[in-house]
């Protein structure tokens, strides 16, 4: 199974649960800034995704590196549980599952928050992630995340990202990192058919300097009828680039 972190709600007698999905390369400690605040409120289920957090699953070792097998493993987290229905919360990576659930397991999303959400992309990052596919499990792995934190989180707001990002991605290695370059592209494919339903119930809440996914999935949630807020000085990961202005959001 997953590992996986359970935050008891304050209250012992809510029985209601937030789930928090990180994104790639991180595990849930990037959500240390928003778990006491959702504790105010939730039970907050904190699942680290495949190959991420020393001891968990790999990714390799599962039947298929797909958005199917991976969103059953975490399915396999929550019926442990008995949580037949929550609230999801995902960054980046975490929200690829998130939809992907709403669309194939709608039974367990009562509704989401969207962070730094990945939609659409541009050509270039989908020949990047290409290229990665093929060739992840030859190049210097210690090299290519510090590259690719800084692709993705270039501005200076986002310096505290990308030095948590670093760190948690050393759970990773080479061959995870080229079978986490399928899941992507498989998530591209998969685009389309989710900006075609209607997903009034998630929020996304997205940094004015994501360079590579703001336009795409501001374009995802007009066409979902989601909600959108756009942080001020704030990248791909906004809920630590700015967390005050992030938990008064999500807590309202």
């Amino acid at each position: 199974m997953l590992h996986h972190v359970i935050f008891p709600c304050h209250n012992k007698f809510v029985e209601k649960y937030m789930v928090l999905l990180h994104g790639f390369g991180g595990n849930h400690r990037v959500w240390k800034k928003q778990i006491p605040v959702l504790q105010e409120k939730y039970n907050v289920l904190a699942i680290n995704l495949p190959s991420h957090f020393d001891g968990n699953i790999k990714l390799t070792e599962l039947s298929s590196p797909s958005l199917s097998t991976i969103s059953k493993e975490i399915i396999c987290v929550l019926d442990k549980y008995r949580i037949k229905s929550a609230s999801f919360m995902g960054v980046s990576l975490g929200t690829v599952f998130i939809k992907y659930m709403e669309m194939y397991f709608p039974q367990y999303v009562k509704n989401a928050v969207l962070v730094g959400a990945i939609g659409n992309v541009g050509n270039f990052l989908k020949r990047t992630v290409d290229v990665f596919s093929i060739i992840g499990n030859k190049l210097p792995f210690t090299l290519v995340y510090r590259v690719f934190s800084k692709v993705l989180m270039p501005m200076r707001c986002s310096k505290k990202s990308r030095k948590l990002f670093c760190e948690c991605a050393k759970a990773l290695n080479k061959y995870e990192f080229k079978a986490y370059m399928n899941v992507f592209k498989e998530h591209f494919s998969l685009v389309s058919k989710f900006s075609s339903q209607r997903h009034q119930e998630n929020q996304y809440i997205l940094g004015e300097w994501d360079k590579c996914f703001l336009k795409g999935a501001v374009h995802e949630a007009r066409a979902t009828c989601a909600k959108i807020v756009i942080l001020k000085h704030s990248g791909h990961v906004c809920n630590i680039d700015s967390a005050d202005e992030f938990n008064r959001i999500i807590m309202e």
